[in-house]
């Protein structure tokens, strides 16, 4: 083979693995995973809502609700994201939240997420 052959098939083989990790994952996985690092960690604590304030504990319910739908529509885009292994927990967090949330009977004030 020559040298300008093997840069050839260097170049297709390298542009499939690179089309086939597009496929596996969208681009902006990284950066959305990155983002929903900060979100997590900026999350209310529903232990530190006095639970005597209704707008309080529902605002704070209603803010993790929201993001745990946002974690989930990230790992539909992004299986392979590093915050994949957490989806379970996060599922049953929204659960017993959104119970949390009618049985408070609260009224929903933050727009629905729009991905």
């Amino acid at each position: 083979m020559h040298r300008g052959s093997n840069i050839l098939i260097g170049g297709v083989v390298a542009a499939m693995l690179a089309a086939t990790s597009a496929q596996a994952q969208p681009a902006d996985c990284t950066a959305t995973a990155a983002s929903i690092r900060k979100a997590e960690s900026e999350l209310p604590r529903l232990e530190a809502a006095p639970p005597g304030d209704k707008q309080i504990v529902c605002i704070t319910l209603e803010t993790v609700i929201v993001f745990a739908r946002r974690f989930e529509a990230h790992v539909a885009q992004c299986p392979r994201s590093p915050h994949a292994a957490r989806t379970a927990t996060w599922r049953r967090i929204a659960s017993d939240y959104t119970a949390r949330f009618r049985d408070r009977r609260c009224e929903p004030s933050i727009r629905g997420y729009r991905g």
